[in-house]
C-alpha cells in the first residue's frame, strides 16, 4: 500500500512556497488566536463571519485563513481557561481543571506557556500522521456506525465520574446535565420541556449555559479577590516562565504521544469533536498517572493532555472532510462550504483528482504550527498582564464581553436571562463543591448519546444480537466495562497487598 503519492506531494509543496501563504496563515492565526480569547465569540463564530470574504481570494489563500482560524481558536480557548478559568471555547473546558489552579498558584506563565508547547506539538505531530495516512484512514472511518459512536461516547461519559473529589457529586452533576439536554425537540421532532417556551425548541443553547455556569458564576468568587491570583506579589513576570511551561510540558512524553493519539484518533470519527477527545484523553492521563490525586489541583499532565488532544483532534476531523466529504464537526462543516465554493467537493473525488491540494492544505497547517509558536509567545505575555488588572476593573470588562458575546450569536434576549440563571446556579455548586464541569459535559453530550441511541435502536431493531459480530463495538464496550470494574478490583488488591505486608 503506498502511503505517499511523489508526485502529488511534491506538487503541493511548490503550491505553499509562496509568499503569500504565510501571510494568510497568520492572518488566520491572528483571527482565530483575538476570538477564541473572547468569551461567547468561539472561533466557530469566527468561521462563520470570515467565510465570505474569504471567496475573494485563491482557494489555497482563502482555505489556509479559515483553518488558521480553526486552529488559532484551540490555543486562544485555552488561555482565557487559565487565566480566568472561562474558556475562550467550549474544547477548552477540561483546560480549566488545571490550568486556572496554576494561574492562582502565580504561575499563570508557566500554564500559558504548558498551553501553548501542547497545543503546537499537538498540531504538528497529528497532521505528521495525517500526511502518511489520509488514505487509510478513510477506510478505517467507514467502519464506525452509529453503535460504535453510541459506545465512545459511553466511554466518554464514564470520564465525567473522574472530574472532582467526591465521585457521587460528579455522577449528580452529569446526570443532571443529562437531564438538561432533554429539553428541546426529541429526534423524532416532538416538543419536550419546553413549556410553551418555543424558543427552546431547538433546546438550551450551549453558549449562554456555558457562559453562565463558568464566566457569571466565577465573578462573585472573583470580585472578592484583589487581583486574580489573590496577591500581586506572587504573580510570574517574563519570557523566561513561559519558557519554563515548555520545558514542562516536554517533560510528560508519555502522556503527550498518549494524547496526541487519542485525539487523532477521535478527531477522525464524524460527529466525535474535540470536546470528547479531551475529556477521554484527560481521564486516560488521570488514570496512568502515578499521583492521580494531583489532577484538579494545578496538576501539568492534566494541561498537556487536555491540550494536546485539542489541537491533535483537528487534523483528524479535517481528514475525515478531505476523504469522506463528512464534518467532523461543525467547523470542518464551514471549511466544506469553502471547498465547494471553489470547485473541489471533499469526499474520494477530492483524493483522486485534487490529491495535490490536499496535500498543500496539510502542509499549510504544517507551516501554521511554526507560526502559532511564535505567536503564541507574544500573546502569551500579553495576556498574562490579565492578572495583574485589579478585579474591580477586570470583571465590568468580563461582564460587557461575556454579555455582548451572548447578544451577538443569536441576538435573543432570553440568552442573556439564561446565562444569568446558570451564573446564579454555578454560584451555589462552586459554594457547595459541587464539580460544574461534569454537569457541562453531561449536558454536551446527552444530545450526541441520544442521537446516537436512536439510530442504533432503529438500525438493529429486533436483531441486537448482531451487535455481538461488531469487533470495534465490542471492543469499545469491554473497555466502557471494564472502566467501572477494574478500578475496585485494583484498589481492593492493593489494600491486600498492604495488609500483608504489614
Amino acid at each position: 500500500m503506498t502511503f505517499l503519492d511523489t508526485d502529488a506531494f511534491l506538487s503541493g509543496l511548490g503550491m505553499v512556497l509562496s509568499w503569500d501563504i504565510p501571510v494568510f496563515c497568520t492572518i488566520g492565526l491572528i483571527l482565530g488566536i483575538v476570538l477564541g480569547v473572547l468569551p461567547g465569540i468561539s472561533g466557530l463564530n469566527g468561521l462563520a463571519f470570515m467565510i465570505a470574504p474569504t471567496f475573494l481570494l485563491e482557494p489555497l489563500q482563502g482555505l489556509c485563513v479559515l483553518t488558521g482560524i480553526f486552529t488559532g481558536s484551540l490555543v486562544g480557548g485555552g488561555f482565557t481557561a487559565v487565566l480566568l478559568n472561562i474558556p475562550g471555547d467550549p474544547v477548552a473546558l477540561m483546560t480549566c481543571l488545571d490550568g486556572y489552579p496554576l494561574t492562582k498558584q502565580g504561575r499563570q506563565n508557566e500554564a500559558l506557556g504548558i498551553v501553548l508547547m501542547a497545543s503546537v506539538l499537538g498540531c504538528f505531530v497529528g497532521w505528521i500522521f495525517i500526511l502518511f495516512l489520509l488514505v487509510p484512514i478513510g477506510r478505517f472511518v467507514l467502519r464506525f456506525g452509529p453503535s460504535e459512536m453510541l459506545a465512545l461516547f459511553g466511554c466518554a461519559l464514564t470520564i465525567v465520574g473522574a472530574i472532582g473529589g467526591n465521585i457521587w457529586k460528579a455522577i449528580l452533576m452529569g446526570l443532571f446535565g443529562l437531564l438538561l439536554a432533554t429539553i428541546g425537540a426529541t429526534p423524532y421532532g416532538r416538543p419536550r420541556g419546553i413549556s410553551d417556551m418555543w424558543i427552546l425548541y431547538e433546546g438550551i443553547p450551549l453558549e449562554p449555559l456555558l457562559i453562565g455556569l463558568l464566566a457569571v458564576s466565577e465573578l462573585p468568587i472573583l470580585i472578592k479577590e484583589e487581583f486574580v491570583m489573590g496577591k500581586f506579589e506572587k504573580a510570574q513576570q517574563g519570557f523566561r516562565s513561559i519558557l519554563q511551561g515548555f520545558a514542562l510540558t516536554l517533560r510528560e512524553k508519555r502522556t503527550l504521544l498518549r494524547s496526541i493519539l487519542i485525539g487523532l484518533g477521535i478527531g477522525i470519527l464524524p460527529a466525535a469533536g474535540s470536546i470528547i477527545a479531551t475529556t477521554v484523553s484527560y481521564g486516560q492521563a488521570r488514570r496512568a498517572s502515578k499521583h492521580p490525586e494531583r489532577f484538579g489541583h494545578g496538576e501539568v499532565a492534566g494541561v498537556v493532555a487536555a491540550e494536546s488532544a485539542d489541537n491533535a483532534s483537528e487534523p483528524g476531523s479535517m481528514a475525515t472532510m478531505m476523504c469522506l466529504g463528512i464534518p467532523g464537526g461543525a467547523a470542518t462543516a464551514i471549511i466544506i462550504a469553502a471547498f465547494m465554493y471553489h470547485g473541489m467537493s471533499p469526499g474520494p473525488y477530492l483524493i483522486r483528482d485534487h490529491l495535490d491540494f490536499a496535500y498543500a492544505i496539510i502542509l499549510a497547517n504544517f507551516l501554521q504550527a511554526f507560526l502559532m509558536l511564535g505567536l503564541g509567545i507574544l500573546f502569551c505575555y500579553y495576556t498574562g498582564w490579565i492578572v495583574f488588572v485589579p478585579t474591580r476593573v477586570l470583571v465590568p470588562i468580563i461582564v460587557l464581553i461575556t454579555f455582548g458575546g451572548i447578544l451577538a450569536l443569536r441576538g435573543h434576549l432570553i440568552d442573556l436571562w439564561i446565562s444569568v440563571i446558570f451564573g446564579a446556579i454555578g454560584y451555589l455548586l462552586r459554594r457547595y463543591d459541587y464539580p460544574i464541569l461534569a454537569l457541562i459535559l453531561g449536558f454536551i453530550l446527552g444530545g450526541r448519546v441520544e442521537e446516537q441511541f436512536v439510530r442504533t435502536k432503529l438500525l438493529f431493531a429486533n436483531e441486537y444480537h448482531s451487535l455481538l459480530y461488531r469487533p470495534i463495538f465490542m471492543v469499545l464496550v469491554l473497555g466502557l466495562v471494564g472502566s467501572f470494574v477494574l478500578p475496585p478490583i485494583i484498589r481492593y488488591l492493593k489494600r491486600r497487598r498492604r495488609t500483608e505486608k504489614v
